[in-house]
């Protein structure tokens, strides 16, 4: 079976096609984790592509590589910095790699702000 568009009047409430990528939504970032202190930010709301991106590269590269290439695409070069030079944990860096992960699948409820309201990443 083939698909084929249906032409319809463009204000048409639903002519079966699904419509993508007519409103991108604008980057957001917030404090992902404080190292020593110092916040670091990443991505809150990666778009759709960065997850096709994620999956497809554990698929042919490989899970480390994967999320190598995650973590350097979710989080700002100054965080992903901060996390190869030191003064983290194995567990602690799990809960960074965990956290980025959920917030790429929309799963993630981002740290409070400052002003004490909860944010959700998507």
């Amino acid at each position: 079976m083939t698909a084929k568009a249906v032409n319809r009047a463009p204000d048409a409430e639903d002519d079966g096609i699904l419509r993508i990528g007519d409103t991108p939504e604008e980057p957001k970032y917030d404090v992902l984790f404080r190292l020593k202190g110092k916040p670091y930010e990443g991505l809150v709301n990666p778009d759709g592509s960065v997850l096709v991106r994620y999956l497809d590269t554990q698929r042919k590269r490989g899970a480390d590589m994967a999320l190598s290439w995650l973590l350097e695409k979710i989080l700002k070069p100054d965080a992903y910095t901060a996390l190869m030079s030191g003064g983290v944990s194995r567990p602690e860096f799990d809960e960074v790699c965990e956290l980025v992960r959920k917030i790429t699948f929309g799963r993630e409820t981002i740290p409070k702000s400052p002003s004490g309201q909860r944010r959700t990443s998507g």
